[in-house]
């Protein structure tokens, strides 16, 4: 589905996203695994992904001469408060801010969706806010 840079990039933006704190991040509560699942069952957005991890790989190597992966937080968040405002130094196929808000709301699911959906692996997040699951 996407290539090693691509993917990186994806796992560097959900570490952004939701960061470790005194809890612990989307990449801890397998956030990125939710995506790749989200992905398997609406192809449709497949495309959209693709070229946007594409377009922030463009905008680290534009502005830092880096792969968005290897940037430090500071700018990886910059880059993405700058895309999310539409202010883009790389050519985007989409809609830069409309992605930004999608993936932030889709990191969102998966960090505090039912763990059988592909997220919130061991429940992190819904003991996080002590939430306790009944049946």
């Amino acid at each position: 589905m996407f290539d090693a840079s691509q993917y990186a990039t994806l796992r560097a933006v959900v570490d952004r996203m939701i960061p470790v704190d005194d809890a612990p991040g989307g990449l801890d509560a397998e956030v990125d695994r939710y995506l790749l699942t989200l992905l398997q069952r609406e192809t449709g957005l497949i495309p959209t992904y693709t070229a946007a991890l594409t377009a922030l790989q463009h905008e680290a190597d534009i502005r830092h001469q880096q792969s968005f992966a290897a940037l430090t937080p500071d700018q990886m968040d910059a880059i993405l408060h700058d895309v999310a405002a539409g202010t883009t130094q790389a050519v985007w196929l989409t809609g830069a801010p409309a992605f930004v808000a999608l993936l932030a709301e889709q990191c969102a699911e998966g960090f505090y969706a039912d763990p059988r959906q592909g997220g919130n692996k061991d429940t992190i997040s819904w003991r996080m806010v002590g939430f306790e699951e009944r049946r």
